[in-house]
């Protein structure tokens, strides 16, 4: 690549990175909209499989007539149906039904239709009640929650300025921990000593009346936490914390806000597509969390922190690396969900989440974070 080249290609990025930055925002808006109508219409933000909504499990060892599918459906409209083929030959080794009917209503009728007894050697029968799994989905939300506050906070103390903010921030984040496991003695213990030490430190470092009020107001906070931990709290907390981070860090809030993008647009695809989550689905809504923000840590830090060539050669260094590593994971899992059929479905559903994430990933890092980050040091003349 000629130097005229390279010079073309830099000027074309400063005349449209802030037009660019437009795209990942409008699909993310676009995308909460949606979620938005979903959940009017079905209460709830995703398709749930029996573990989360409650109801039967039966796997059938071996093939199943052509018919058993449609004449299920006849009886049973909510009922779901899930192939496992061997990986090797391709011959079908399980068939896997499910419904929010209980075992002794959909038992007789899947006999009725295969026209023998379904005992244990032939076939294996689950069942979960709707208020045991609702509590289990519950929970698994609670914990992406957390994960995503403290994976927050994680940003901001890398790239936040103010150590007296951070130290507020790590006992807020403390609070959401706390209202997550509030049975947990141990954790809450530990959660009161470092939450009291980070407040006293803001306390000590507050050098002004505004300060000394918000380190005063996040103490409060903290010691109400404490002794009515009310589960609600933590979207209080969880505002708070974010509009402390986009006044204090914009670095920070790009990188997070390009997690919850990736988060989003997955998860709107999953819905548009009718794939009921399991457990392992959500799992995989917190493994995105992590691998989300790789690359933007890593735009982040070169172009802030390192030193040698020109902003723009700094955001391209990391674009060529960050790409790299963003496509080695979906070359990873793709071909893994679209050639792989023997594989559980629950490792399918990691696998097109993961997927799915990272293509996001790909949008909101180098189009929204790279524009926001470059916007960022021109103003504060890092160049």
């Amino acid at each position: 690549m000629t130097e005229q080249t390279q010079h073309q290609e830099k000027s074309w990025y400063d005349r449209w990175y802030k037009i660019l930055f437009i795209i990942p925002i409008i699909l993310t808006v676009l995308s909460l909209i949606y979620l938005g109508f979903f959940f009017a219409k079905h209460n709830d933000l995703m398709f749930k499989d029996a573990s989360l909504s409650g109801g039967t499990t039966i796997t059938l060892h071996g093939d199943a007539p052509d018919n058993l599918e449609s004449s299920l459906k006849e009886k049973f409209p909510d009922v779901n149906f899930r192939k496992l083929t061997d990986i090797n030959s391709g011959k079908p080794i399980a068939i896997i039904i499910e419904s929010s009917v209980k075992p002794e209503v959909l038992k007789p009728s899947l006999e009725e239709i295969l026209g023998y007894k379904l005992t244990d050697e032939n076939s294996s029968i689950e069942f979960s009640g709707p208020t045991l799994s609702q509590t289990f989905y519950l929970e698994l939300i609670k914990i992406v929650l957390l994960a995503f506050i403290l994976m927050a906070l994680v940003i901001f103390l890398i790239f936040g300025a103010s150590t007296r903010i951070k130290a507020i921030s790590i006992a807020l984040s403390l609070s959401a921990v706390r209202l997550t496991f509030p049975a947990k003695l141990s954790l809450t213990i530990l959660v009161i000593v470092i939450g009291v030490a980070a407040l006293i430190y803001s306390l000590a470092k507050s050098k002004t009346k505004k300060d000394l009020l918000f380190s005063a107001i996040a103490s409060i906070i903290f010691v109400i936490i404490l002794f009515f931990p009310v589960y609600y709290f933590i979207y209080a907390i969880t505002i708070i914390l974010l509009i402390t981070y986009l006044l204090e860090s914009l670095p920070s809030i790009a990188v997070i806000f390009a997690a919850f993008s990736d988060i989003v647009m997955a998860l709107v695809v999953v819905d548009l597509l009718e794939i009921k989550l399991s457990a392992a689905g959500i799992a995989a809504f917190l493994m995105l969390i992590g691998y989300s923000v790789d690359t933007d840590i890593l735009l982040t830090t070169r172009a802030l922190r390192k030193k040698e060539g020109t902003l723009n050669e700094r955001i391209y260094g990391a674009f060529k690396t960050g790409m790299l590593m963003t496509i080695t994971g979906l070359v990873a899992v793709f071909p893994a969900f679209l050639l792989v059929t023997g594989l559980p479905d629950s490792f399918r559903q990691i696998f097109l989440i993961l997927g799915l994430g990272l293509s996001a990933d790909i949008i909101n890092t180098w189009l929204t974070n790279a524009s926001i980050i470059k916007w960022y040091c021109i103003k504060k003349k890092i160049t």
